[in-house]
C-alpha cells in the first residue's frame, strides 16, 4: 500500500541556513537532481559532497544528512535489510526530534519515517506512517505554506487507505496548495510530476498530458522523469 512512497519524499524538501530562508547549496543540489543523468552525475555527486563538507549549525546539519542519506539509498539501493537499518538508525538519531520549531527539519525527519515504510513490516508501516503525518502537521502549524511539508503530506496522504483519511481525492487540494507555494524550478518540477500521477490515476488523461509537460519542460532529460514516464506507459503509475 505504502509502496514507492520513499522515492520521492525524500525529494520534496527545501533546506535552509536558517528556517524558511531557502540556501543556495541545497536549491542547485535538487535542481542537478532532477536533471541528473549518465552525463550530469559527476555534477551531482560534486554538488553533495560541497553540502556535506559545508559548515551549519547542528540543526541545519542534520536536516541535510537527512536528506543526503534518503538521496543516497534512491541512487545506490540497498538489500531491504541494509536500507532498513540505515533508515531506522537514522530516526533514533532524530529520536526525540532535535527541534521541533524548524519546519525544514521537521520535514526532513517525517521524510525518513516515509522512506523506511517501503522495507518495514505492517506495523511498522502503520507506527512511521502515523508519525510521519502528526510531524508533517506539526511544521504546518509553524508555517501553513511550508512546501516541503505541503508535498510530503499530500503524497503520505494519496498513499494513505481512505477510512484513515487518505485517498487521491483528498491529497490532490493539498498538492494544489502545495503547487502555489512552488518558487524554485525543481519545485514546481516535483510538484507537478506528482499532480500528473493523481490524474494518472484518476485516469484523466487531459490533466495528465498537462501536468507532465510542465514536469517535463522543466528537466526534460532527468533520470527520475524519464523512469515515470516510462512506467506509465506501461499502464503503472506512482499510486497504482
Amino acid at each position: 500500500m505504502m509502496k514507492k512512497i520513499f522515492t520521492v519524499l525524500f525529494l520534496s524538501f527545501v533546506l535552509t541556513f536558517s528556517a524558511f530562508s531557502y540556501s543556495r547549496d541545497f536549491n542547485e543540489l535538487y535542481n542537478l537532481y532532477y536533471m541528473a543523468n549518465s552525463n550530469k552525475e559527476g555534477d551531482l555527486n560534486a554538488a553533495i559532497e560541497k553540502v556535506k563538507n559545508s559548515n551549519y549549525g547542528k540543526i541545519e546539519k542534520q536536516t541535510y544528512e537527512n536528506i543526503i542519506l534518503l538521496m543516497d539509498i534512491y541512487m545506490n539501493p540497498r538489500s531491504k535489510r541494509e536500507a532498513y537499518k540505515l533508515l531506522n538508525d537514522n530516526i533514533k538519531k532524530n529520536t526525540p526530534l532535535l527541534s521541533d520549531k524548524d519546519a525544514d527539519y521537521m520535514a526532513s525527519v517525517a521524510d525518513v519515517m516515509s522512506g523506511v515504510i517501503n522495507y518495514s513490516s505492517f506495523n511498522d508501516v502503520v507506527k512511521f506512517s502515523g508519525k510521519a503525518g502528526e510531524i508533517y502537521d506539526n511544521a504546518l502549524k509553524i508555517n501553513a505554506n511550508h512546501f516541503p511539508s505541503l508535498l510530503g503530506k499530500a503524497i503520505l496522504t494519496a498513499y494513505s487507505p481512505e477510512f484513515v483519511g487518505g485517498g487521491i481525492d483528498k491529497a490532490i487540494p493539498i498538492l494544489k496548495k502545495a503547487e502555489s507555494n512552488a518558487k524554485e524550478k525543481w519545485q514546481k518540477h516535483i510538484v507537478y510530476l506528482w499532480t500528473s500521477q493523481t490524474y494518472f490515476k484518476n485516469n484523466d488523461k487531459a490533466n495528465y498530458d498537462k501536468y507532465m509537460k510542465m514536469a517535463k519542460d522543466i528537466f526534460p532529460e532527468g533520470a527520475f522523469i524519464k523512469n515515470i514516464i516510462d512506467m506509465n506507459s506501461k499502464g503503472k503509475g506512482m499510486f497504482n
